[in-house]
């Protein structure tokens, strides 16, 4: 990797740094908030001045990997606001092209429950960065927080690839994929130092996981059927959730199951039962008569319930299975 490259990583991770060190502040009202500042001895060097602004200036990145956020913490963290204020500032930027609106870095869950708590300003540092490590910091920051599940620490991580790299996700996937052949033996194609570079440098700045993990467990994650990252991206289920309910393979009962369960709110426990209720192989007897199923499917159970039972076990039993077997051997043969 470059030297400049490397140098905006460092750059990168001295302002997550200074994210995660920031002194506590209080939301006092005595001190007019214009011009309110951290005065703190434990101030990072060159580490941004404490503002504050109205909380509606700041705005969220609704592309962002995080999505969802137990409502319980929120609520939990917006009655801490209330009683003693936003302890910790966010992390912002000046949005391009305005002179009072921000661009939210670091600090989504704090900013979600000043809203619910109702504060009119919050303490913010403002952050001079272009785009792109705008969108590393954003990453980063995510991905620091213990509670980020594995498809939003996946799609965070394919995002900075797919920035560093300046590739698409397919052309990411398709690289990877190339790197792994090449160190099987499996293909004269040779990924060039540069982007092999980029790449190890990016796992080395997230901290977790390898090119090579990450290919095999976690793309997988990224080619989810669309529906079903729509339910991700948007928060309405969490990922503990969803993976649950992708262990139903019927496409129509599966769809079923994701609507009765962001409808009624069930709890992982409860989506778990209807999972098993779902996957329970069928018997006969369950399905009412035998006729009402397919003929396929009823050869499957009758085969099933013949393990189960161990007819072989029983002499009369095993003779007469054995005489079905001659039969449908015949049959077949005809």
């Amino acid at each position: 990797m470059s030297n400049a490259k490397q140098n905006r990583f460092k750059g990168l991770m001295q302002v997550i740094r200074q994210e995660s060190a920031k002194p506590s502040v209080q939301n006092n009202e005595s001190v007019s908030p214009a011009t309110q500042k951290d005065s703190s001895p434990a101030k990072v060097q060159e580490q941004p001045e404490v503002i504050w602004v109205p909380h509606g200036k700041i705005h969220r990145d609704q592309e962002q990997s995080r999505r969802y956020f137990d409502p319980d913490e929120l609520s939990n963290m917006a009655a801490s606001m209330k009683a003693v204020g936003v302890i910790d500032p966010l992390s912002v930027r000046l949005r391009p092209g305005t002179s009072d609106e921000y661009d939210l870095l670091a600090g989504e869950k704090r900013h979600r429950s000043a809203g619910l708590a109702g504060l009119e300003k919050v303490p913010v540092r403002v952050f001079e960065v272009d785009d792109q490590v705008a969108e590393d910091i954003k990453a980063i920051s995510n991905l620091q927080r213990s509670d980020l599940n594995k498809w939003e620490e996946t799609n965070a991580i394919m995002g900075m690839l797919c920035r560093n790299l300046a590739k698409t996700q397919p052309e990411v996937i398709s690289l990877l994929n190339q790197a792994a052949n090449q160190k099987r033996g499996l293909t004269d194609n040779v990924v060039r130092s540069e982007d092999w570079t980029t790449i190890e440098e990016v796992f080395t700045v997230v901290g977790r996981l390898t090119p090579e993990s990450f290919r095999k467990h976690r793309v997988p994650l990224i080619k989810l059927p669309g529906h079903i990252q729509a339910i991700l991206q948007q928060g309405k289920l969490h990922y503990t959730k969803v993976n649950e309910i992708l262990k139903v393979k019927d496409l129509e009962q599966q769809q079923q199951l994701l609507e009765k369960v962001i409808a009624q709110e069930l709890s992982v426990s409860d989506v778990q039962a209807e999972v098993k209720a779902l996957r329970q192989p069928k018997t006969v007897s369950d399905s009412g008569e035998a006729g009402e199923l397919p003929l396929p499917q009823r050869l499957t159970l009758v085969t099933q319930q013949l393990k189960k039972a161990k007819v072989w076990d029983d002499p009369k039993k095993k003779r007469r299975l054995e005489k079905l077997l001659v039969e449908l051997s015949a049959l077949v043969a005809e």
